[in-house]
């Protein structure tokens, strides 16, 4: 299913800068931190954390930066080698807070500005640009990354700066809080008050390791992580963070216009906080969002959306079984190959 890419690092390519070291993925993989000097939010210096692929093509058609969500961390290596497989490199940060970029005393995922994102994920692409000049370059965002990763996009585009990125994958984006609309017009003042007098207040919200542990070799699932990085409870809901996520939410459903292909990929149905009586969850389902919010604010992110449901998709569409994997690559590289057509690589 997935294959290993054929081609081999540049040995003086690949060890001649010190700033790229060894990662926790193995010899297939560096990082490299990248400084945000002191948070914000009074937690001290922080960094985010930018790791390559080292398999990849040295002189790649496509580049992919990967973004991750609420209590995650790139440890994608299937899809890296996917990618590699069809002549593309692949890039994935750790955003500040957040899977390497935690350090101790700061609280994990934390923020009350999604904006500031816009730091580390310049910087990300910087580094692409002058590894791989004049390649297209692709962002794919999971989940919470899904929401500021097109935000992120529109301000660039707004700097004029939105080169080279010419396409996005939306996996799984949150693009609404799922609750019904009467619940939400009044938890939104709630959230905004909490957040502005107590942002670091952990909400009282359920929670459940089923989504985790279903995708982990070690128990339901076929994929190796740190669960230390990636914890079954998740890493707890902030008043502050939560507030922003909602300003961020209601930003990008009033819409932001990319000018750039989407691709949508999602499950075709979610279980969120279901148990049907006398059964077992369907872990082959988004456990975490309701797809139907996806689907509903699309067109909000660019007028050229691609919405994908795969049957039998989780909440992390790479994170699926075998063989609706295959169905997820399969339509990841027809629109790969679409949208470079339009896009090729400069000489």
């Amino acid at each position: 299913m997935v294959v290993v890419s054929p081609h081999s690092p540049d040995p003086a390519a690949s060890g001649s800068d010190p700033r790229w070291t060894p990662d926790l993925l193995g010899p297939s993989y560096r990082r490299r931190d990248l400084p945000l000097g002191t948070d914000p939010d009074g937690e001290g210096p922080i960094s985010a954390t930018l790791v390559r692929h080292e398999d990849a093509p040295t002189r790649p058609d496509a580049v992919v930066l990967v973004v991750h969500g609420l209590s995650d961390y790139f440890f994608h290596t299937h899809l890296a080698e996917f990618l590699a497989a069809r002549g593309t490199a692949t890039y994935g940060i750790d955003l500040r807070k957040c899977g390497r970029s935690r350090r101790e005393g700061v609280t994990p995922h934390f923020t009350t500005d999604l904006e500031r994102y816009d730091d580390e994920l310049d910087q990300a692409l910087e580094v692409i640009v002058a590894e791989h000049p004049g390649v297209p370059v692709f962002v794919f965002a999971h989940s919470t990354g899904g929401l500021v990763v097109p935000l992120w996009l529109a301000r660039r585009r707004d700097r004029s700066a939105l080169e080279p990125v010419v396409g996005v994958v939306l996996n799984s984006p949150w693009f609404q809080l799922d609750v019904p609309e009467r619940a939400r017009a009044v938890l939104d003042p709630v959230i905004r008050t909490l957040g502005s007098v107590r942002p670091f207040y952990r909400l009282p919200l359920p929670t459940s390791d089923r989504y985790v542990i279903s995708t982990h070799v070690d128990h339901d699932g076929d994929f190796h992580f740190d669960t230390t990085l990636k914890p079954p409870g998740g890493v707890g809901v902030r008043a502050g963070w939560l507030a922003a996520v909602r300003r961020a939410q209601r930003r990008l459903q009033a819409g932001v216009d990319l000018p750039l292909p989407v691709l949508l990929l999602r499950s075709t149905a979610s279980s969120v906080g279901t148990r049907p009586r006398g059964g077992e969850i369907d872990v082959d389902t988004d456990l975490i969002l309701d797809v139907r919010s996806m689907q509903r604010f699309a067109d909000r992110v660019s007028a050229d959306v691609t919405d994908i449901a795969v049957d039998g998709a989780r909440h992390d569409v790479f994170l699926s079984r075998a063989d609706v994997l295959e169905v997820v690559f399969d339509h990841l590289g027809r629109w790969l190959d679409q949208t470079l057509s339009a896009h090729p690589k400069e000489s």
